[in-house]
């Protein structure tokens, strides 16, 4: 596919305001399951219609590279077999870059139809005519079971509060001392580990600290600075 075409004026306002209004309105139906997830990033109530969507907002919320994500953003169209249709994608994120994508998630089943994929390819041409990349997201990729959990660890203990001087020490300690396991830093603080672990996740949850996900958080894991001033 070739470059993307510039985002214009209309758009980027489109954009903008779907972070806080979105186009379509999630109310309570038959046959629709409706979840509102709690951002830490957002600082609000993300309202979402499957416990999948629900699920990928932990992904969004804890991605370092996404500065802000909503649902249900924008309205756009699209054509297929000669008839256009408008479609609402189910995320917009902007990424530290100030680039904007558009993400739609799917079950394996949904994904896996063979009518979805000649609707998708219109759904991805209708995005890109207007300047914008629509990427899926599916069940496979949300539910890996590992990260998951860990993410939602870091959505359990993640806090708006100020840092408090457990979280300053933990972190001068780690300034000069490079990687640390989560066992080493709470014997340095005199805490168990049942009291180190939620600590370690309420700075991850800020992007001050950092460690592989990809394997269960525990007292073996280990975290490094990110950045702290």
């Amino acid at each position: 596919m070739s470059a993307l075409p510039s985002l214009s004026t209309a758009t980027l306002i489109a954009l903008e305001s779907a972070f806080d209004t979105p186009a379509r309105s999630l109310t309570k139906s038959r046959g629709k399951n409706i979840h509102r997830y709690v951002s830490a990033k957002m600082g609000k109530r993300v309202t979402v219609e499957s416990f999948l969507e629900c699920a990928a907002c932990y992904h969004f919320d804890f991605e370092p590279s996404i500065v802000r994500f909503c649902s249900q953003p924008i309205r756009l169209s699209y054509c297929l077999n000669g008839k256009t249709h408008t479609y609402v994608p189910d995320f917009l994120v902007q990424f530290d870059t100030g680039d904007y994508k558009l993400y739609e998630v799917k079950s394996d089943m949904e994904s896996s139809k063979e009518e979805f994929h000649c609707e998708w390819e219109a759904k991805v041409q209708g995005a890109f005519g207007i300047g914008l990349d629509l990427e899926l997201v599916t069940e496979e990729e949300i539910l890996n079971e590992v990260i998951f959990s860990n993410l939602k660890l870091l959505h359990r203990y993640a806090s708006r509060d100020h840092l408090n001087d457990f979280h300053q020490t933990l972190l001068a300690t780690l300034k000069p001392n490079g990687t640390q396991t989560a066992r080493s830093l709470g014997h340095h603080l005199g805490l168990s580990g049942r009291k180190i672990l939620p600590i370690l996740c309420d700075l991850l949850s800020r992007n001050l600290l950092q460690t592989n996900l990809e394997t269960p958080l525990s007292l073996e894991s280990e975290f490094e600075l990110v950045c702290y001033d």
